[in-house]
């Protein structure tokens, strides 16, 4: 569970960080920022549930990303309607169209493991 937390709190904001400078060194038009930004704090936010599950700052957790589930949908139809993309834009897409999906799997999967 250390590693986990140690993931989400440390790894995950340094690598979202990196990344940042990395789009910006290579003068990549309009980078997905807030798209890599909602990626990577998913990802963490997943990790920082796990880690403290269970208590009910897990369910908070939890519920934040439920909710966050539209935004990232909505940024990346936002980003496939621009026209220059990069390997990063294209990431930043599949991944806000993937996070739902899998959202809705692992919902329906917790569903299933209650009873």
């Amino acid at each position: 569970m250390q590693i986990l937390l140690l993931l989400a709190l440390i790894v995950l904001p340094i690598t979202y960080v990196a990344l940042v400078i990395l789009m910006r060194a290579q003068r990549i038009e309009q980078p997905p920022v807030t798209q890599m930004f909602f990626l990577f704090g998913t990802i963490g936010g997943w990790f920082l549930a796990f880690a403290l599950s269970p208590s009910g700052l897990a369910a908070m957790c939890i519920i934040f990303l439920i909710v966050s589930a539209p935004v990232v949908l909505v940024e990346a139809v936002g980003l496939r309607a621009k026209k220059s993309r990069t390997i990063y834009h294209r990431i930043a897409i599949w991944s806000g169209f993937a996070y739902p999906a899998f959202l809705g799997l692992f919902i329906v999967l917790a569903a299933l493991n209650r009873n």
